[in-house]
């Protein structure tokens, strides 16, 4: 065993989100299985089911699985970097084509999961949020910041949309993510995620993309979108 730095049960390992909690890391002794070379483990989104209106429980199912596959491949990656390393293969083609997939597969599974915990919800943004006043502040108001990010979400391509903060002046940007691993906003803090590829609506709504974005909007959890956003505004006061 070794000795290792752990943060509280509080903070939350994100893209880049560090909720506020005033307990302080703390070193203790941990065990392979804790160590932070652990593997990554799929959570679990079947509360999700039968709660999102409009979408087949089939159909999230499905989704689940290809989440799940994005999870395992990290994983495998991984290790099989890991093992290259020790035995002095870090120059090979081999290490340099896992190091070019890994964010593919990464990203892969964050943003699954930043986009299955922003659904189940059943109200509207409430307009006194501090994300609805953000959005007017940077959009005019939450009907403009919406047909920016439907705009995006209809652009030819497959991909994801991601209502961004972005690191330099706090500016919300809704951003469309080419792939998994291709146009992020370096340093910015996901506050809403969308997944427009195929495979998020096809076997449903065939090639009606529109549909699709119409139910994603009727079940946003507003709370989980509102939460990161003010997570990120503690974290800016505190730095």
């Amino acid at each position: 065993m070794k000795k290792t730095l752990i943060f509280p049960a509080c903070m939350t390992i994100g893209l880049s989100i560090f909720p506020l909690c005033a307990a302080q890391p703390e070193y203790k002794e941990l065990t392979t299985s804790e160590s932070i070379l652990a593997p990554y483990k799929a959570k679990n989104f079947d509360h999700l089911l039968g709660k999102i209106k409009g979408l087949d429980d089939a159909l999230l199912k499905m989704h689940f699985k290809l989440y799940e596959g994005y999870v395992n491949n990290t994983n495998t990656v991984l290790q099989k970097i890991q093992a290259l390393t020790k035995q002095n293969q870090s120059k090979t083609p081999e290490f340099a084509g896992l190091k070019r997939i890994l964010g593919w597969e990464f990203d892969g599974m964050l943003l699954h999961e930043y986009y299955f915990e922003n659904l189940g919800g059943d109200k509207p943004l409430d307009p006194n949020d501090p994300l609805a006043l953000k959005m007017t502040n940077d959009f005019g108001g939450y009907d403009q910041w919406k047909a920016d990010f439907i705009s995006t979400g209809l652009m030819r391509g497959i991909g994801w949309v991601v209502a961004y903060i972005e690191p330099k002046n706090g500016r919300l940007v809704n951003e469309w993510i080419n792939e998994h691993d291709l146009g992020h906003l370096a340093g910015g803090t996901p506050i809403l995620v969308m997944d427009v590829f195929e495979h998020a609506y096809i076997t449903q709504f065939g090639l009606d993309r529109n549909k699709y974005i119409e139910v994603f909007f009727n079940n946003i959890n507003w709370d989980s979108a509102s939460k990161r956003f003010k997570n990120k505004r503690i974290n800016n006061t505190q730095e």
